[in-house]
């Protein structure tokens, strides 16, 4: 007993030793270790250069897109703004027919006219509704790419500045000096693009705010007039039908001038295929030969009759030898089946040929049981020693800690 104590004493000792090693690793882990790519300047700019001219990429291609949103967004404004003025006009010009529709008075003396106004009113009505829209949408389109600019500019300002302090830092290293110059102007470039996105971003963030503006006044306004329309509409319901009638006939007439168009597009040998009036090859020559047809005709006539004899005397000559074929199969057949007696000579055979089952198999099964069975084994007589000493060990971990 005294010895196995010993042992689990100088076990103990060796986990304690094991466990303040562990201790001074995690230590010197946390301090910060220098990468490869901090000892190596050189790769550590030219990695910085790549990231910066990548990103530089993103932000051009974004800087482009603003520039195009933001222009569509200004047309997008004068549109809205034109188109409200037309409203706003028409609404003008449709007073003097409200007042005569309010007070009961008859308008067929100018009928034309009020047709002419309504069709106009409806047009505009229509296009200040849309351009309403329109002025809506590319002001949130707008205000989206300058998000993504903001995010995407201060991403690179912020990669600019630690590539030149990493300049900076290994310019007075010779074999990096030269590396660390191209560094230094390539972000001074970028510093000026920076700068030059201040400029854009605050003019397409006012493009935004004046086209949202412009969306109400603008829906209000084709509303008020739509209001107008349906009023005279409700008094006169057979001009509101001429006016779809109309509007209808010519949406079909410029669909129509659509489809002729496309179909003036084809060139003259393909309609003439299309309708079937271009003559093929075929026929040119059956026009231009008819002699040789003729003849060709004649010949194939009595190419074909001799075919057809000898296709006839073809089949007799297979149908006889079909017949001498199955003959000779039920003769064969004939000829191939067994006796009794042959049959059971075949089946001892096969009885003699069987494999017998060897005897050395008896004995690996026995060989196997016998290593099956270990319950004389020496390990389990120890386990309950090996059980104890790991006990011991953690008890003892535990006391020390």
């Amino acid at each position: 007993m005294t010895t196995m104590f010993v042992q689990l004493r100088r076990v103990v000792y060796l986990l304690v030793l094991l466990q303040c090693c562990v201790c001074v690793a995690y230590a010197e882990s946390g301090t910060k270790a220098v990468t490869p790519k901090e000892s190596d300047p050189t790769e550590m700019l030219n990695e910085m250069t790549k990231k910066m001219e990548s990103q530089k990429h993103s932000f051009n291609e974004n800087v482009a897109l603003l520039m195009g949103t933001e222009s569509n967004c200004k047309k997008a404004l004068n549109r809205a703004k034109k188109a409200k003025d037309e409203a706003n006009t028409v609404s003008v010009l449709m007073k003097p027919l409200l007042e005569e529709i309010r007070k009961d008075e008859n308008v067929s003396k100018n009928e034309s006219e009020s047709k002419e106004l309504l069709r106009k009113a409806v047009d505009a009505a229509k296009e200040a509704e849309e351009a309403a829209n329109n002025a809506k949408l590319m002001s949130f389109a707008t205000t989206d790419m300058v998000d993504i600019l903001q995010r995407v500019t201060m991403e690179l300002h912020s990669l600019v500045d630690d590539v030149k302090k990493t300049a900076k830092k290994h310019a007075k290293n010779e074999k990096v000096r030269e590396l660390a110059e191209k560094c230094m102007e390539e972000a001074e470039g970028l510093k000026h693009s920076l700068d030059g996105a201040k400029y854009l971003i605050p003019s397409a963030k006012k493009a935004a705010e004046e086209a949202m503006e412009q969306n109400e006044p603008t829906s209000v306004e084709a509303k008020r007039l739509q209001a107008s329309i349906n009023e005279v509409f409700q008094k006169y319901p057979k001009m509101k039908e001429e006016l779809e009638r109309e509007r209808n006939e010519a949406a079909q007439t410029n669909a129509n001038s659509t489809n002729t168009g496309s179909e003036g597009n084809k060139t003259p040998n393909e309609n003439k295929e299309v309708d079937g009036s271009h003559p093929n090859k075929e026929n040119e020559e059956n026009t231009r030969n008819p002699n040789t047809n003729s003849t060709e005709a004649e010949t194939g006539s009595h190419t074909t009759a001799q075919q057809q004899r000898n296709e006839q005397g073809s089949k007799g000559q297979n149908n006889k030898e079909s017949k001498d074929e199955t003959q000779e199969k039920n003769q064969n057949s004939q000829s191939n089946t067994p006796t009794d007696s042959q049959s059971s000579a075949t089946g001892t055979s096969q009885t003699q040929n069987m494999p017998t089952v060897s005897p050395s198999s008896a004995p690996i099964s026995v060989n196997n049981t016998q290593l099956s069975d270990s319950s004389s084994s020496p390990v389990l007589v120890h386990s309950p020693l090996s059980l104890l000493l790991v006990l011991m060990c953690v008890l003892g971990c535990t006391a020390v800690f």
